[in-house]
């Protein structure tokens, strides 16, 4: 996997772009002009780094956007003859703020396809999804490409894992948007924070756009819980999931992944969107839950009185993060049991901690019963066969 260069070179951007706005705020317009040429040099440089003459040129235009506003607060600092209120001052444009909500939902993951336990028709199924995306097709053929995947299934079954090993696999940006999070109490933002969202991922291509609690934004037509203002985001939404799919080859490659709990509540327009690649993220059948307990108990360091077979009966019916809770808060009683004198330790402050042996133990069947009577399954058998049913539907 290559060294990500570029993500430093961005952070650093970021930094001199906070830097600038601290001056603005002190009305410091010369020192906020040295920060937004920096902030002009290290995107010259991120640039460099794009994948496709289009990423690049979108990241040049930013860069002459730093530029310009760099030169606008140098002439403002030359002609400056009257001291300056100390009160904020807020000279960015309204997409530059959007843009800057946007980047605040770029985050780092460092998931692959192996730290995931089963799923593996459901990872397959992704993998050939966003790989005809990707490849080079034999002259005289014509394939479009299908850059929307929807995971949709029980709560806790890895949705938001299996996004985020896409973008790591790919190493690409990775947006991790909520939609609850997108929609704005204030009219019309919602839909620039769409807008913004999809210029921003293109800026960043290759991106992964992951679009979580998609049932909060796309209700049936009709159904009478809809608002303006949703109706106003779903269009734009919908706009915006239309131009990636008619996109040429040399656009830039964003990736929007789409998951809900409750498919049933989406909007039709919306599922023809993702109708290429609706994807069931059920709850873990036996092998997926062997797979889980080995990643979280054996490869954890960790050893239990309980034979894996019992574990994987007694976890029928858990999500992957439910079983995860269950080992959590097994490993939790087995260290108040082995460490009793910890609080006391931490009383006396860091350095007696930081001399402080950890001691361990095997998981037992009682750190194990305490576990399983604390976290129930949540998804029972009706909710599961109304999964299928949507899923031939």
């Amino acid at each position: 996997m290559p060294i990500d260069i570029s993500a430093g070179i961005f952070r650093q951007v970021k930094d001199a772009e906070r830097e600038a706005q601290q001056c603005l705020n002190r009305g410091d317009y010369a020192e906020a002009a040295k920060h937004f040429r920096r902030c002009h040099r290290l995107m010259q440089q991120y640039a460099e780094y794009g994948q496709g003459e289009m990423v690049r040129r979108m990241r040049l235009d930013e860069a002459e956007k730093y530029l310009a506003r760099a030169t606008q607060y140098a002439e403002r600092a030359a002609s400056q003859n009257a001291p300056i209120a100390m009160s904020a001052v807020s000279e960015r444009s309204g997409s530059d703020d959007y843009q800057s909500v946007i980047e605040a939902l770029i985050t780092r993951v460092n998931v692959r396809w192996g730290d995931i336990g089963g799923l593996e028709e459901t990872k397959h199924d992704i993998q050939t999804s966003f790989a005809l995306g990707l490849v080079k097709l034999p002259p005289g053929v014509k394939i479009k490409p299908n850059r929307t995947v929807l995971l949709y299934g029980p709560p806790g079954t890895g949705k938001t894992m299996l996004a985020g090993a896409i973008s790591g696999e790919l190493d690409a940006t990775f947006f991790n948007a909520r939609i609850p999070d997108l929609l704005s109490q204030y009219f019309g933002e919602s839909s620039k924070l769409i807008s913004a969202l999809y210029a921003t991922a293109a800026t960043h291509a290759p991106s992964v756009v992951f679009l979580d609690e998609l049932d909060a934004l796309s209700r049936q037509r009709g159904s009478g819980s809809d608002s303006g203002a949703e109706r106003r985001v779903l269009n734009t939404l919908l706009a915006e999931l239309d131009g990636l799919q008619h996109k040429g080859d040399d656009m830039p490659f964003v990736m929007t992944v789409g998951a809900t709990n409750m498919p049933w509540e989406l909007d039709r327009a919306i599922l023809s969107r993702f109708s290429g690649g609706r994807i069931y993220v059920p709850l873990p059948d036996d092998d997926a839950r062997r797979q889980i307990l080995d990643i979280y108990i054996r490869q954890q360091g960790h050893a239990t009185e309980l034979g894996q077979e019992e574990l994987v009966r007694r976890t029928a019916g858990y999500s992957g993060r439910e079983i995860e809770r269950i080992i959590a808060m097994a490993v939790q009683t087995m260290l108040r049991r082995t460490n009793p004198d910890l609080l006391l330790h931490a009383a006396n402050g860091r350095d007696a901690l930081g001399n402080y042996q950890l001691g361990v133990d095997r998981l037992t069947r009682q750190d194990f019963e305490d576990a399983l009577g604390r976290v129930r399954p949540t998804t029972n058998p009706d909710e599961l066969r109304r999964f299928e049913s949507w899923r031939q539907s």
